[in-house]
């Protein structure tokens, strides 16, 4: 084998990337090149036409100001009209003529005077016409006067008690205009030109004689915004059009092309100079690079390891630390029932104690599925304002007497496809927030509005949502820290907080497919809108939830851990009369085969060998209309998307709803998880 022919591929290998990236490099940068001359003519036009602009404008006030002067009030008289007239030329020497005609065009007044040979209408009737029409002050066309000059006029009305008595016009020669284009500061090279709203020539850098000409005569042009023009000499120009404001009026700058196909060459040249320089390093460049990428490479995994070992100690910590508290309230619980066993009144209050125990344990679970992105396990459809007007006790229990919460949520608001354990949560994190937000008191409003396209909320959305605003008037947050609410342990209390809410927060929203945005104003509060998934399927009809008596008679309990068997055993033990239990997927089917009687099953997904999924398809193989529901405290494999087609009741659960949830499997396939509660110790 010819040992050099590795290394000429990997110089081939090397040398190619090298080419095309030149090649696309090249064109990048000609393009940008070419894009920051059109960028530069568009900049000098739109300068001049503002100048322009400018100066007509002021040019307009002036003589609108002289229009309401009471010495033009009608009648006016000719001497004094001829003495106003001229100071105002003395004070503004480019008024060449001022004039005042009638609503026909018929100039009744003028300084100075007309040539009595001269026909006296208005040489551009069609200004005229439009202020006639208008009543605004206007910039008229440029036009060819008796003599054969070239003019524009600045007209503005006469008005007294809102009547148009008279039309006040002064006639200006376009080489102010011209000395506007000169003083542009444009290279020598490039060319400038107005033209009106008749398409003539009102001024021009070079030909300063075709003004009042069809601007065709100075050059052609074809485009809109950046176009080509080709003067009458024959040069070829790259241009850019821009129009006055509240006039006809449009300016034109442009380059000759050959500059612009110059730089073109020149950037060709540097590019192949630079390709040839590139050549010369690529085998160097990557050896480094692959020296570099390696080093990079073991430091990041180093610092990953680092931060994931970090966040799990915290975590951890955090939630051993609850569950600890959980332990003792159940560990004082046992106790004062040993000693206190026949005291009723006691034990009742402990057993109230410990059950409060089992809803925070719970409560403490899903923090930690959430904050792992898994808290939407048991999406299904929510109403909000059905929902929140039962979570109204909880939630208000969030935040203190000081504090007035107010929901606001219209019955119209669509239905939302998330977790109703996780937006509980949720609820709870950001209300918690805002409580600590505000010690001295406040107000919380929560309301929802729907959101015909997200895209309009969170570019990373499309199609109906829901939007969910909590919002405050607490003490805010600080615009250096809004960037990092979200972030996990990172907190703004004083006392140092877990930093795991708002991270819940987050996860939920996203986790459910939507979105969660953030606004706050430093000592005027802060709102949070969660952008939840409308959901497709239609309102679903409440129902009270169906009473113990209707589960089975017959019940086979399926769990390998003996102390969750056992708990569920007793949990159904004096309410179904007779209860088959299996340590496994497999025993459950020996003990089916033997005992047809059997009703329901109720069985764990996570067990050795056959597991509860595996389970229900045997079953759903042998006796497709024997009901099955699935137990489990959580399951990476559902999460993961797989279709039980069971109702799946997290642990721990109530027994008051597994009859509800054991009549759905009766009466239908199940086609997502449906997620009740048994409050109850089991397996986690």
């Amino acid at each position: 084998m010819n040992k050099t022919r590795p290394a000429l591929l990997l110089i081939t290998a090397s040398l190619i990337p090298v080419i095309i990236l030149a090649a696309l490099m090249g064109r990048f940068f000609i393009k940008e090149q070419q894009a920051a001359l059109d960028d530069d003519i568009r900049g000098r036009a739109a300068t001049l036409a503002a100048t322009l602009q400018r100066e007509l404008k002021s040019q307009i006030q002036l003589l609108s100001i002289v229009a309401d002067s009471p010495r033009l009030d009608p009648p006016i008289p000719r001497a004094a009209f001829a003495e106003t007239a001229r100071r105002l030329r003395d004070r503004v020497p480019e008024w060449e003529q001022i004039r005042i005609s009638n609503e026909k065009g018929e100039v009744v007044l003028s300084f100075p005077p007309l040539d009595p040979s001269v026909d006296t209408r208005v040489v551009d009737m069609e200004s005229h016409d439009a202020l006639v029409r208008t009543g605004v002050a206007l910039v008229g066309n440029i036009a060819i006067g008796p003599k054969g000059q070239a003019a524009f006029a600045l007209r503005a009305p006469i008005q007294r008690t809102d009547r148009l008595r008279a039309v006040l016009s002064v006639v200006i020669r376009p080489t102010i205009v011209t000395k506007l284009l000169y003083a542009n500061g444009l290279p020598g090279s490039w060319s400038a030109w107005i033209v009106d709203g008749q398409d003539r020539l009102v001024a021009s850098t070079g030909a300063p004689a075709l003004a009042g000409n069809p601007a065709s005569e100075f050059a052609t042009f074809s485009g809109q915004d950046i176009g080509s023009a080709t003067l009458k000499d024959g040069m070829e120009l790259r241009v850019a059009e821009v129009a006055l404001a509240d006039t006809p009026w449009r300016v034109r700058v442009g380059l000759p092309v050959s500059d612009y196909e110059r730089l073109a060459r020149r950037a060709t040249m540097l590019l192949v100079t630079a390709s040839c320089f590139t050549l010369l390093l690529s085998g160097s460049a990557v050896f480094l690079f692959y020296r570099e990428v390696r080093a990079r490479n073991r430091e990041w995994e180093s610092m990953a390891n680092w931060q994931r070992m970090d966040a799990l100690g915290k975590l951890t910590g955090q939630a051993a630390h609850d569950f600890n508290n959980l332990l003792m309230v159940f560990q004082s619980g046992v106790e004062g029932i040993k000693r206190r066993r026949n005291d009723e009144q006691r034990v009742t209050q402990l057993l109230a104690h410990m059950s409060d125990g089992v809803a925070r344990g719970k409560a403490i679970t899903q923090r930690l599925l959430s904050f792992s992105r898994r808290s939407n396990q048991g999406a299904s459809q929510v109403e909000l304002d059905v929902r929140l007007a039962e979570l109204s006790p909880l939630l208000r229990q969030a935040v203190n007497d000081a504090i007035l919460m107010e929901i606001r949520v219209p019955e119209d608001t669509w239905p939302v496809h998330v977790d109703p354990a996780g937006l509980e949560i949720a609820l709870i994190n950001i209300l918690t927030n805002a409580r600590e937000a505000m010690t001295g008191g406040g107000k919380v409003t929560i309301s929802a509005r729907n959101v015909l396209d997200a895209a309009t909320e969170d570019s990373g959305l499309e199609g109906p949502f829901v939007a969910l605003t909590i919002s405050d008037t607490g003490t805010g947050v600080a615009p250096e820290n809004l960037a990092r609410v979200f972030e996990p342990f990172f907190s703004t209390k004083k006392n140092g907080g877990s930093g795991l809410g708002l991270t819940q927060v987050h996860s939920f929203a996203t986790g459910n497919g939507g979105a969660v945005k953030v606004a706050s104003l430093a000592g005027h509060g802060s709102a949070f809108t969660l952008l939840l998934p409308r959901s497709n399927e239609p309102r679903a009809v409440r129902a009270d939830p169906g009473p113990s008596a209707n589960l089975p008679r017959t019940i086979m309990v399926v769990d390998d851990t003996p102390a969750s068997l056992e708990s569920v055993r007793l949990a159904l033990d004096g309410i179904v009369p007779t209860i088959f239990v299996a340590a496994g997927g497999s025993e459950a089917i020996e003990i089916l085969d033997h005992h047809p009687e059997i009703e329901a099953i109720v069985s764990d997904i996570m067990m050795p060998g056959m597991s509860g999924i595996e389970l229900a398809e045997e079953i759903r193989r042998r006796n497709a209309s024997l009901p099955v529901v699935l137990m489990t405290g959580y399951s990476d494999r559902l999460e993961a998307g797989t279709e039980v087609g069971r109702p799946v009741v997290p642990k721990p659960f109530k027994v008051e709803d597994l009859a509800a949830c054991l009549d759905k499997a009766k009466t239908s396939v199940v086609q997502s998880a449906n997620v009740v509660r048994l409050e109850i110790p089991t397996k986690g």
